[in-house]
């Protein structure tokens, strides 16, 4: 299985292209392969004033074709068309009408399966994703990275990072150049994932399909 790894860089001045994107086929592997090759990947997001913040993903679950859970099962829709594209484009839904949440398109091109970033760790520039999470104008360091408003939860990432459906849905997740991307990070091991059943659904609750690194305080919920 061919791994793709970069190392860290929490300078808050780094430069989008130091992070290596992930490729189109990273996101060719099956769907529930990917979800637990996305744990340690990045989630990179470079802001119009031109500051950039980093994120560790340390939690994700997985949605395929035939799966109840998944926003395709009924077919497609205006809200759900983006899952039928490219490999590696967002796919953004709300949930509960408030909360933009970020998905990885997966599979082949027709083919709707995605996984959804659930939480990430923050690596670079968390001050800035506090301040965008909270609205305010002060925010250290030191005061972001003990604040888990900013990475635990769907909802939380996409806000601190401002991902939007208006912006960001069918955005090209494997462009080293564009304002949002997935990067290759380090491999997690597997002794240091847990693997257990989604949250917040009714429909493929007892699927053991979301997984997340066991050690991480930023994890949703356990």
């Amino acid at each position: 299985m061919t791994r793709f790894v970069r190392g860290y860089n929490t300078s808050v001045t780094e430069t989008v292209p130091a992070y290596s994107p992930l490729p189109v086929a990273f996101y060719l592997e099956p769907t529930l392969l990917a979800a637990r090759n996305l744990l340690g990947a990045f989630v990179v997001r470079r802001f119009a004033d031109g500051e950039t913040a980093v994120g560790r993903i340390v939690e994700t679950e997985a949605y395929t074709v035939g799966d109840p859970a998944c926003h395709a099962f009924r077919g497609k829709t205006q809200a759900n068309a983006a899952m039928w594209g490219r490999p590696g484009t967002a796919y953004i839904h709300i949930n509960y009408g408030l909360h933009f949440c970020l998905n990885a398109v997966t599979a082949m091109d027709g083919v709707p399966e995605a996984v959804l970033i659930r939480a990430i760790e923050p690596v670079t520039n968390a001050a800035r994703l506090l301040r965008n999470y909270t609205g305010q104008t002060e925010a250290t360091e030191a005061e972001a990275l003990s604040d888990k408003r900013i990475g635990a939860g769907p909802g939380r990432l996409s806000r601190a990072f401002a991902i939007s459906k208006p912006v960001f849905n069918g955005y090209d997740l494997t462009d080293a150049g564009g304002d949002l991307f997935l990067a290759a990070g380090e491999p997690v091991a597997e002794e240091a994932v847990t693997t257990t059943t989604r949250i917040g659904i009714t429909k493929g609750a007892d699927f053991p399909w979301r997984f997340y690194v066991s050690a991480s305080r930023w994890v949703s919920r356990r």
